[in-house]
């Protein structure tokens, strides 16, 4: 989606057990990881991927789930990946639309969303994410990071926890030749943010882990984004869910009208496009339901094989790229 590799596990996978998709996201991150790590490590994978799990829903508004996993382990949510699974759900022909319009119910470990893909034939041209409740929970915080200084930061929820950064005071350009230096200190604002910050979902209590550090130019109604993702790389996409609680947290602190769209750019130049569909509460606090519309493409198909004489079927890592 908007040139960040998002690929999608159709068929194959093992039995996870759990009663809901967070459930089975935490057996992933907590019981067993050896399927996360066939699909996502050497030789079968690489740091600049996503994998998602396409799963049978566990809510009777669905049919399909999914849960995306990265090298870390498996996440909440992702707007550009939920962007992927719709795209290969109605191209694959998993999904058939009855027109140009395509509605495509999906949950996740973050809760119910909604693809909405606009479709000539089988093609997706552009798809539409109705988000999770997105949600400003610590404004203007100060981190204190280590072999830097302070950097003052926004903690928001957009389907994950973000450290949300803005760019410009740390002189530092959101720019492809900066992406080294924005992955360096990115992922020290999120191991100190991580240490000094505590973050708790008022309805899901076991979203309560910073998980990516966003940095942000701003030149209102449009972003420049970059997210930072383990083991260090950058989004190179504009970051669905980075994009939300971005929104959620322009909107409440004033800085964007609820009725503006927002322009979200990434690295490389792709874009999404935000607005808020609705305000509502999220247990006792304010919050947004963001829409999010982007491009997805599907480019291949692959076909792993488990062998049992394999000794790389957990895969493997080396520190020149991870």
């Amino acid at each position: 989606a908007e040139g960040e590799v998002g690929q999608i596990v159709l068929s194959g996978a093992p039995n996870i057990p759990g009663e809901t998709l967070l459930d089975q996201m935490n057996y992933i991150n907590e019981c067993d990881d050896s399927f996360l790590k066939f699909c996502l490590n050497e030789p079968r994978g690489k740091s600049q991927m996503t994998v998602n799990l396409l799963l049978p829903s566990k809510n009777a508004a669905a049919e399909y789930g999914f849960i995306p996993m990265q090298p870390d382990g498996a996440h909440s949510m992702s707007g550009s990946n939920a962007m992927c699974v719709a795209t290969a759900l109605i191209e694959l022909g998993f999904v058939q639309p009855s027109g140009d319009k395509c509605r495509v119910p999906i949950d996740t470990p973050s809760g119910l969303i909604v693809a909405n893909a606009t479709v000539s034939g089988s093609k997706v041209s552009s798809v539409e994410i109705e988000m999770p409740p997105s949600f400003l929970e610590h404004p203007n915080i100060e981190i204190k990071v280590k072999d830097f200084g302070t950097v003052t930061a926004d903690i928001a929820f957009g389907g994950c926890y973000f450290v949300l950064v803005n760019a410009e005071p740390l002189n530092l350009q959101i720019s492809n030749k900066n992406a080294g230096k924005l992955v360096q200190l990115g992922k020290a604002i999120k191991e100190a943010a991580s240490a000094q910050i505590k973050v708790k979902h008022p309805e899901i209590p076991e979203l309560n882990q910073i998980e990516y550090t966003m940095f942000v130019e701003h030149s209102l109604p449009k972003i420049k984004t970059s997210t930072i993702l383990y083991p260090g790389r950058v989004d190179r996409s504009p970051c669905g869910t980075g994009t939300a609680a971005q929104l959620a947290a322009l909107v409440t602190k004033g800085e964007l009208r609820s009725n503006q769209e927002l322009i979200s750019e990434s690295i490389i130049d792709g874009k999404f496009y935000a607005r808020v569909k609705d305000k509502v509460k999220c247990g006792e606090r304010d919050a947004i339901i963001p829409v999010m519309q982007g491009r997805a493409w599907v480019y291949g198909k692959s076909q792993f094989f488990i062998d049992t004489t394999d000794p790389f079927l957990s895969g493997y890592t080396l520190s020149d790229t991870w």
